[in-house]
């Protein structure tokens, strides 16, 4: 007999209400639209940043990334100042589609960011972002995967023209890109629901991330990147994606049974780009807390003038590269020389020019976010020289330097928060954060990051870009911390907006509906505002054992080859400077 899901959950990655709300006045959105008069909606708050792999990963958990131990789209390689790509390998937590295997409900999910290596679920699992490449098994069971290329063709999970859009021809290339992943996704989507229904099912769709990230520039007339001339073509781009994964969920929903509950959600939401860029290792360089190597005649940046002209070609080759070639290009340049790009990304991110034996803190700047800081503490780094004494006065000093950095036109701090990592996160992986996380997502505290070259060591740390368009592939717009939630069941009000609802939530929520116990170490709650006064009587919230850490091999990353297929994505994404 065939299975009718209880559960289906459309993801919809950043999206934000600040744009859905005017849109839907309109008249527009009209699935998302009658979903919410249906059911219940309000805010979903991320986790701290709102990053996507500690966001998906944290809503997969219902706890901090303290307690699953994936902070953001790298992590530090022990006993070493490098950086490694994390995967869903990172996570040290069992996900809730795990707790509702063991509890007897089936789980498929397909397209979620750091599920890679997927899971070994009753049910099935499609893993998302954190995939390597379209010929890696990103798909469990693997003979899934043979149908579903069979029945709909390659998967593929990269937009080819997105790292190179400096033409309007290579946009408008990227928009039927997008179209094209989405209408796979979507058909990936209806053909598991045909035939491999489960009693929970996730599809997650990755585009209005991507489109806020490179067009809201287009449709926001108040922005600094803003191109009249280019409104015409790209001023819809946006809506158009949201639209047509409305239609989607417009197209999934018509499949389910009536009494199928139905959640929508974003991991995070968007905004605008400001026009304020901090280089953050610069800046500390200033306060005498980084310094660069000196050659043999004192002079900063380097050992040899040989050393300084090749540290010189790679930053430029790196540079070029990037801007000049197509994804596919990029892929298999990584691919074949693995070395060289390890070298290009140091020698781009300044590190090779870092002096650690006399540098107290630290950014990894190839991220564009999260600006974090780190402390080169003596016993935790290879060449630490902080003693542990220290560390509460010289992160007291960091702070209050950074609440320095005057926007120069109205002198108002650019950085209105500095987080110590135990605020944001409590568990026995928190010591793996950065130990400074700066709010760069709040209306008052928008900022930029970009590289701070040795050679560029006495320039401003802040600066301003200039108003104008940009020919090349920029980001037009970023993260915000308030995500959507809209859902229906027979369990849930009607036409209800529920208030204070956080990511973490869902994992216990969705236990609360299939009436099982909250293991006691989620940090979320049940929200309960959501579900009809009967239901919450006749189904009380119980507490149960601690969900516990679950064994995860980290060696289990990428190989070098993976790693560069995964860089060049999160290099197109934006991700990485």
């Amino acid at each position: 007999m065939k299975k009718d899901p209880k559960v289906v959950i459309i993801g919809l990655d950043a999206a934000t209400w600040t744009l859905i709300r005017p849109w839907m006045a309109e008249g527009g959105m009209p699935n998302l639209a009658k979903l919410m008069k249906e059911g219940v909606s309000g805010t979903l708050r991320s986790i701290l940043p709102p990053i996507t792999p500690p966001a998906w990963t944290s809503f997969m958990t219902g706890k901090n990334p303290g307690k699953h131990g994936v902070f953001h789209f790298i992590e530090t390689a022990p006993d070493s100042y490098a950086m490694n790509y994390a995967n869903g390998g990172s996570r040290r937590s069992p996900t809730v589609w795990k707790i509702l295997n063991a509890a007897g409900f089936s789980v498929g999910t397909m397209n979620i960011p750091f599920t890679y290596p997927p899971e070994a679920l009753d049910g099935f699992q499609i893993s998302g972002l954190d995939t390597p490449s379209a010929t890696s098994q990103f798909v469990y069971p693997a003979s899934l995967k043979r149908e579903l290329v069979d029945h709909l063709g390659k998967i593929n999970h990269d937009l080819r023209f997105l790292g190179n859009m400096s033409t309007d021809h290579r946009r408008a290339q990227v928009l039927v890109e997008m179209e094209r992943i989405d209408q796979q996704w979507a058909a990936v989507a209806l053909h598991l629901l045909e035939h491999h229904p489960q009693d929970v099912m996730m599809f997650v769709f990755m585009s209005i991330d991507t489109v806020q990230h490179y067009f809201w520039q287009y449709m926001d007339r108040s922005h600094f990147l803003y191109d009249p001339k280019a409104e015409p073509r790209f001023g819809n781009a946006v809506r158009q994606v949201y639209e047509r994964l409305d239609a989607v969920t417009g197209r999934i929903i018509e499949k389910l049974p009536k009494d199928t509950t139905v959640f929508v959600v974003s991991d995070h939401g968007g905004g605008p780009v400001v026009d304020r860029t901090v280089f953050l290792n610069r800046y500390l360089h200033h306060l005498g807390l980084l310094h660069y190597r000196k050659d043999k005649n004192g002079a900063p940046g380097g050992r040899f003038g040989l050393r300084k002209i090749k540290l010189k070609i790679l930053q430029g080759a790196y540079s070029f590269l990037r801007s000049s070639l197509s994804s596919r290009q990029k892929s298999l340049l990584a691919e074949t020389f693995p070395a060289l790009r390890k070298r290009a990304e140091l020698a781009y991110t300044s590190f090779v020019d870092i002096d650690w034996s006399r540098t107290k803190a630290f950014c990894s700047e190839v991220l564009a976010s999260p600006p974090n800081i780190w402390i080169n503490l003596k016993g935790i780094k290879p060449r630490g020289i902080v003693e542990p004494a220290e560390h509460r006065a010289l992160t007291d000093f960091i702070m209050a330097k950074l609440l320095e950095l005057k926007d120069p036109r109205t002198s108002k701090p650019i950085i209105a928060r500095v987080y110590r990592r135990e605020e944001l996160f409590q568990g026995p992986f928190s010591d793996e954060a950065a130990d400074l996380i700066l709010d760069w997502w709040s209306e008052d505290s928008l900022f930029s990051t970009a590289p701070s070259l040795a050679k560029d060591r006495h320039k401003p740390a802040v600066i301003i870009e200039e108003h104008r368009p940009s020919e090349d592939s920029v980001w037009g717009g970023t993260h915000r911390r308030d995500g959507i939630l809209v859902a229906s069941g027979p369990a849930l009000k009607r036409a209800a907006e529920i208030e204070g609802a956080q990511l973490i939530d869902f994992a216990p929520t969705l236990l609360h509906l299939f009436s099982l116990p909250v293991p006691e170490d989620m940090d979320g709650r049940v929200l309960a505002d959501a579900f009809l006064p009967e239901f919450l009587t006749a189904h009380p919230v119980k507490a149960g054992a601690a969900s516990g850490i679950s064994e995860s091999d980290r060696s289990s990353g990428y190989t070098d080859e993976e790693s560069a297929k995964v860089e060049e994505r999160l290099q197109a994404l934006g991700y990485l400077e």
